[in-house]
Parts: structure tokens; sequence; C-alpha cells
């Protein structure tokens, strides 16, 4: 089974839920030894775009789904042979692999067929014709190898015959037409045997028994170009094997075959694989290159993928199929919410601004230096979930993680922040639909489906001018997902304020929640800058106290 264990964040990730996955999954790797991996439940926004450029990190693998699927599998090896290749030689790689099955490829390795050794036991079983050879395109290769024979003449050009199988046991007086031209002939040591079939004009002479061949012979067979391979084998063996020497082209199964893809998912292949009978089904990579086998057996078990979630512990804010997975560890600064596990779990969860600062702390609690480039994810992400100290949600902890982190990458935070904090704030080239599905948070109370986005800008001026198109668009989707309440949060950093826009219910008891006097779904709240610290308590309480009432 594949051992790899899987990082990440909340889906519409931000600077934060990306750069702790990243950096833990670095950790991980370097204290364990085991192959891990950061990935990603949502498109990367502007501002960790910047932050991965500017320290040149890949950004994680986007993934929908954590179902067990075929990589995840402890397949058999993948065992190819060309079409070509005879019978003799595909079941001695199935007794020498312990496989029932081969995948039979073309010279660019795509699959056309399967050979299994019930294709060759039921090949062994019926009863061919003795024009076989020639009409199932075996080749002299293909011959040599079954009767471990060899040319006592080859000629330059080498055309196989398509003639009959025949033994030449008679008198060369009573063969009339049981020898014609191009038929495979098999003879001992009968010098005019040998004569007779040349004069004949056959397609190959077998001399058995490891006799060789008269001068005289060899000179007719040069003169007629026909090729004459001497084995060791008697003639009885001799006819017996050569029907062996067909290639695996004309008994493999090519028609109505099923694979699976490395991406299928477990649950999906056990489906297909109860609507057939096959014994074993090959496995193709991205490219169509079969890499694998796979039967029954590999689906006993169950195979769960294993998973840590950092900067979320919340089940909707995770990936969708969150349950089928083995969940290792949570690593949070978040509320405890509604995260069931299987089994004990580490658990990881402090009052801090940024789940970077705890990764950070983790590393220096291992000894482990991180490197140029997570120190500056690290660094990033602290400076972005704690906008830079101004966040009420800063702590000393974040402070001192960003000082250490710091001699190591050479960031001067203020410099950084600035330039940062500019291009995740652009609005140009962004839609209104992209505004309301960006930095979106999903809760409970009460019963009730609250919705939370936040856009940071350092031009609230722009958003206030669409306003009006910000709100029909949320009232869209409030009322698509059975909502109660969207709450837009547009934040500037520098004036340190939000203006909040709210549509559906709950608008007077939430501006209520931040004293703010008038009428009206949108309101400014000076000091409002951190969602989770300040935002969510206030709706949260203005929505147990309305349904109180």
């Amino acid at each position: 089974m594949n051992d790899k264990l899987y990082v990440t964040g909340h889906k519409n990730p931000d600077t934060d839920s990306i750069c702790a996955a990243l950096a833990y999954a670095e950790l991980k790797r370097r204290k364990t030894g085991r192959e891990v991996e950061a990935i990603r439940l949502g498109e990367v926004n502007r501002e960790t775009q910047f932050v991965l450029d500017y320290f040149k990190v890949d950004p994680p693998r986007l993934k929908d789904s954590i179902k067990a699927q075929v990589r995840d599998l402890d397949m058999d090896k993948a065992y190819c042979v060309s079409e070509n290749v005879s019978l003799y030689k595909a079941l001695a790689l199935t007794q020498e692999n312990g496989v029932n099955s081969l995948a039979v490829v073309d010279r660019e390795e795509n699959l056309i067929g399967i050979v299994s050794l019930s294709n060759i036991t039921r090949a062994y079983m019926d009863v061919w014709d003795d024009a076989i050879l020639g009409r199932s395109g075996t080749t002299f290769e293909n011959i040599l190898e079954v009767l471990a024979g060899s040319f006592v003449y080859g000629p330059q050009t080498l055309h196989m015959p398509t003639g009959h199988l025949v033994i030449y046991a008679m008198h060369t007086t009573s063969v009339e037409d049981k020898i014609s031209k191009g038929d495979i002939v098999i003879i001992g040591d009968r010098t005019d045997a040998q004569l007779d079939a040349i004069k004949r004009g056959v397609g190959l002479i077998i001399i058995t028994g490891g006799f060789g061949v008269t001068q005289e012979v060899l000179d007719r067979a040069k003169e007629a170009d026909i090729p004459i391979i001497s084995t060791n084998y008697n003639s009885f063996m001799a006819a017996r094997l050569l029907p062996q020497a067909v290639p695996v082209s004309h008994v493999m199964t090519d028609d109505n075959l099923i694979t699976f893809n490395l991406n299928d998912t477990v649950d999906d292949v056990k489906k297909i694989m109860a609507m057939s009978r096959f014994r074993a089904y090959p496995v193709l990579d991205a490219r169509g290159k079969v890499v694998g086998s796979i039967g029954r057996y590999h689906l006993i078990s169950g195979h769960r993928k294993e998973i840590i979630l950092v900067d979320h512990n919340e089940k909707n804010q995770s990936i969708d199929d969150l349950d089928t997975a083995v969940i290792r560890e949570i690593i949070d600064h978040h509320r405890v919410a509604n995260i069931a596990t299987d089994e004990p779990v580490y658990f990881r969860n402090e009052p801090v601004g940024s789940t970077s600062t705890i990764v950070a702390e983790m590393y220096y609690e291992a000894g482990i230096m991180p490197g140029k480039a997570m120190a500056g994810l690290l660094s990033a992400a602290i400076i972005s979930d704690t906008l830079l100290f101004r966040s009420p949600t800063a702590t000393d902890t974040d402070r001192l993680m960003l000082q250490r982190l710091s001699k190591i990458t050479g960031l001067d935070p203020e410099t950084f922040a600035m330039a940062m904090f500019k291009e995740g704030t652009k609005l140009d080239n962004k839609s209104v639909d992209d505004l309301v599905s960006g930095d979106v948070k999903k809760f409970v109370v009460e019963g009730k489906q609250l919705r939370v986005c936040q856009i940071f800008s350092m031009d609230l001026d722009n958003l206030t001018a669409i306003e009006t198109e910000l709100k029909d668009k949320m009232e869209e989707v409030r009322s698509r997902n059975n909502e109660a309440t969207f709450v837009m949060m547009l934040t500037d950093i520098f004036k340190e304020a939000s203006e909040l826009i709210v549509v559906g219910d709950y608008i007077e008891a939430i501006r209520d929640g931040f004293g703010i006097s008038g009428e009206g779904d949108t309101f400014t709240v000076p000091g409002l800058l951190s969602r989770k610290k300040q935002l969510i308590p206030v709706i949260t309480s203005a929505v147990t106290k309305a349904e109180d009432r």
C-alpha cells in the first residue's frame, strides 16, 4: 500500500493555509522519512501566489478527493510482452514471476491485449491444424527459441513459410503430394529425404536429433534459398514443441478489455470488478502505459489515505470526503469545532495569530532549522494572518517566531508586508463572482447556516462603487445555498477598519452587536480587522440573542 501522508489546509485557502501545509509537510518528511505531500482544496489567491513566486516554491497539488485510489494499492508489478512473443516464452514468464497474466503492448508500449494462463492452456488443448505456424504470424526467432535450435543455413532475407507442418517419415517414393511447396518439414539424418524436400521447394527444413547435413544438401539449400534449422530434439519432441512458437497475439484477449487508471477510486474499481470475472486487471498511468496489475485480493483490506489537517478543524471547511480518510494530526489556531476521528490523534491548537506560527515552533522544538524557502513561507503567512500584528489575534509568540525566521530569510517585515498586501489586494480583473467566492468561511449558529467572506483592500472606494452589484450576487449565493445570512467584510489593513455588507437575516442584530446606530445593511466598523476573533464572536452572539427572543 502507498504509505503517503497528505497535509492540507481548508477550502478557499489563504496564505496561512497554503504555507502551513507546505512547511509542515517538509517538517514531517525530515522527521519521519515518509513520503508526505502538501495538497490544496481550492485555487491559490493572488497574495499567496505572490508569496510562492517570491520564495520560488511550487503550489501544492489541487485535490478534490481523499478517497483511496488505485495508486494507493500494493499492486502487482507489471509484466509486459510484445505481441510477437511466443506462447513458450509467455508461459515461462508467468511461471517465473508467479502471475496469471501478461500485458501485451505495441512498440509504443501501449496496451493492445492480455494473455492469461487460461489463454495459453486453452491454446494447448485446442486441436490446431498443421498450418498454424504460417497462419498465426510465427517468426523464425520463436521457432529457434522453442527448439533451442540454430541455423545450418539462413538466407539473408527470411520469409516465414505459410505451408503445412509435416514430418518426413515416409520413403521418398511414397511422398507423392503429402509434402508441397512452402511446407515446414521435420526430418532426421536422411539425406535422400532432405534433398527431396529441397527439390519440392519447401519453406523450411528442421533437422532433428542434433544431426548436421552433407555439403550437397547445404549447396542445394543455398541454391533454392531454403533455410535449414538444426535442433537436438527428436522429431516427436520437435513437432510437439513447434505450436508453442505461435505468438501471443494469436491467442490474447484484445476486445472488451477492462483497465484501471492510477487515479480511479477503489470504490469504483470494486463496482466494475463485481460485473466482470477476470483474475487480473492492468493498471495504466496518465500516458496510457501499463504500470501494474490488480485483482480482487488487492481490495480485501480497506485502504484509507492518511491526512493531516492544518489551519482548520471543521468538517465543512475540509475536503468533501474526509470521512473516507484517516486523520492523523490536526494543527490549528481556530476554535475547536466538529471534526470527529476514529481513533486518538495528535491535536495541537494554540491561541496564536497564525497556524504557521505553530508550525515554526514545531521546527524549533524538533531541532530542525527550516530552509530559507520554508522560513520565507512561514514568515509571509504570519505577516498575512496577523496583518503584520495589526490584528487583535496577534500574540507575542507570533512576533517571536517571525523575528527568529527573519534571521534565516533576511526579510524586512514592513517592506515585504507592503509589497505582499499591495499585490494581494489588487482587484483588477476580478469579477463580482470572484469576490463573493474568494476567502469564504461557513459556520452554523443555532442551527442556522451562515457565510462570511473577507476581502482585503487598500482602496475601499473601488469596492463601494460596485456595492449594489455585490449585494445582488451575495443574495443569489445565499438563496442558492439555503443560508440564513451572508456577511461580506471589506477590510482596509492600513486604515484598520472594515465595512460590512449583510444580506439575509439578522442584519439589525449584527449591526447592534457592533454598537452601530442607524439603519441599512452596510456599515463601517472602526478597528475591525479579524474575522475569527472580532467578527465571528459578534455574529454568533447576535444570532443567539435574536433566536432567544
